[in-house]
């Protein structure tokens, strides 16, 4: 697992000196305005739930249930995008905006979503490599 996360890790980091335009940016720009609005929904619902009060969890779940199925849609749509840095940063992202939305995990993971959009945003600014 390890060794996935590191792979996954340098990919991430490697990915701007790849420069390559995706094939179709405005569903790149599509999935980081989703992203982002998943993570502010998640950081809004986590203010004053406590993960350890299963009442409010399910409480949370049947409410915002349909964030998480979002957020995992998103990913699965990213993991199928034609070029990998953009692939790799947007399912990283995802994923971070999963456990966000996720009622039964911390507001920490909601911090991970804004570094991976970063990266993609890098990509999407960073010149086409020359042919």
């Amino acid at each position: 697992m390890q060794r996935w996360i590191l792979a996954l890790l340098t990919l991430s980091l490697a990915g701007p000196a790849l420069a390559v335009p995706p094939e179709n940016p405005d569903q790149v720009n599509g999935m980081i305005d989703d992203l982002e609005t998943l993570a502010d929904q998640g950081r809004a619902l986590k203010q004053g739930l406590d993960p350890a009060d299963q009442a409010a969890v399910e409480a949370c779940r049947a409410e915002h249930g349909a964030l998480q199925e979002q957020a995992v849609a998103l990913r699965d749509s990213a993991a199928k995008l034609p070029q990998l840095a953009y692939r790799v940063n947007l399912t990283m992202a995802a994923s971070a905006a999963a456990g966000c939305v996720a009622c039964d995990q911390g507001a920490d993971q909601c911090d991970s979503v804004a570094p991976a959009l970063d990266r993609v945003r890098h990509q999407l600014n960073a010149p086409a490599e020359k042919q």
